[in-house]
């Protein structure tokens, strides 16, 4: 970190990041994938963020965070490989009134599906509670959204937090559909002790009304200390078809690391395009920032399903019609 002060404001600049790839192989079909995947643990990032303090109580804040596949060496934009800051890209003002962020930012109906999620959406085991819908952001529920304005609230209001956003999709006023990539998001909840509750819900508006995707989802976790049971209800509507996810899940520190396991059952509303995935896995620290980690998943796909495992940096090997798929990975994380 390096840090620098300047009359009586002070300024800090932080380079951050995360390096993870794994051996993993995958099947489904009768057909078998073998290679290295990226971010089976936690995604592979670079990042570089700061704080101004302005005094007053007033901070003035940045975050820049790049995506990286760390088995190619390359960056996650689509189709070049090159280094965006995809992940995060955002300035911003603090102070006792919260946080008001202008730029590319999470957005409140993707951080449930991560944070009451055992594998944190990652890997073989991850959920799949998030883009139901399809590639997220079209027409599936975004995990990250650009240009937008967002408010957090402050820390210090007895355990409630919360969130709202909208994203502009910049449509012209006369466009066949000036709502077009629109996005308007919340997110609330309530942290204390043990105990994490929240809920958030959100429209995307596609390129046309129809391809509207209402998004929703609630999630809780209490920890017992000796175990931290996870429950997630995730749902995504777009014209009249409706996929919902409710999933049950638990981590429970195991020596020195932590074991992870997660149930998710899948409805589609209008067929038995419905599927079921099981997943367990087990982390073990070496050291506060480098971990080890292992995982195996499988997929039961209904008569009208197709699912697949596929982690990042590796595509599925593709799955019959009501058939099953499955996958392991084990790996190395390291927090820098």
């Amino acid at each position: 970190m390096v840090t620098a002060a300047v009359g009586v404001s002070a300024q800090s600049v932080e380079i951050f990041g995360t390096v993870d790839a794994g051996f993993a192989r995958l099947s489904g079909n009768g057909v078998s994938k073998t290679g290295v995947s990226t971010g089976g643990a936690n995604i592979s990032r670079l990042g570089f963020r700061g704080t101004e303090d302005m005094g007053g109580g007033l901070k003035a804040g940045f975050w820049l965070e790049a995506g990286m596949d760390v088995d190619s060496g390359q960056g996650k934009t689509a189709g070049v490989g090159g280094l965006s800051f995809n992940r995060r890209s955002t300035v911003s003002v603090m102070g006792g009134f919260g946080e008001i962020r202008l730029g590319r930012d999470d957005t409140p109906t993707f951080l449930s599906t991560l944070i009451f999620d055992p594998f944190l959406t990652n890997g073989v085991g991850g959920t799949m509670a998030f883009a139901m819908q399809g590639i997220p952001g079209a027409p599936g529920a975004p995990i990250q959204y650009s240009n937008t304005v967002g408010y957090h609230t402050p820390q210090n209001l007895g355990g409630f937090y919360g969130q709202l956003q909208y994203g502009f999709g910049e449509a012209a006023s006369n466009a066949a559909y000036n709502k077009a990539g629109n996005y308007a998001g919340l997110r609330a909840g309530y942290r204390t002790g043990a105990l994490n509750l929240a809920i958030a819900a959100a429209k995307m508006n596609g390129a046309t009304a129809a391809a509207d995707n209402d998004i929703a989802n609630f999630g809780a976790s209490y920890d017992f200390g000796v175990v931290k049971p996870m429950f997630l209800y995730a749902s995504e509507k777009v014209n009249s078809v409706k996929i919902s996810a409710m999933q049950f899940g638990f981590t429970a520190p195991m020596g020195a690391g932590q074991l992870r396991a997660s149930y998710g059952k899948y409805d589609t509303s209008t067929n038995n395009a419905d599927w079921s995935k099981l997943a367990i896995g087990y982390g073990y620290n070496l050291s506060k920032r480098t971990q080890v980690y292992g995982a195996i998943a499988r997929i039961s796909n209904k008569d009208g399903a197709q699912k697949s495992i596929a982690p990042q940096g590796m595509t599925a090997t593709g799955t019959s019609l009501g058939g099953s798929a499955s996958g392991v990975d084990i790996g190395i994380r390291h927090f820098f």
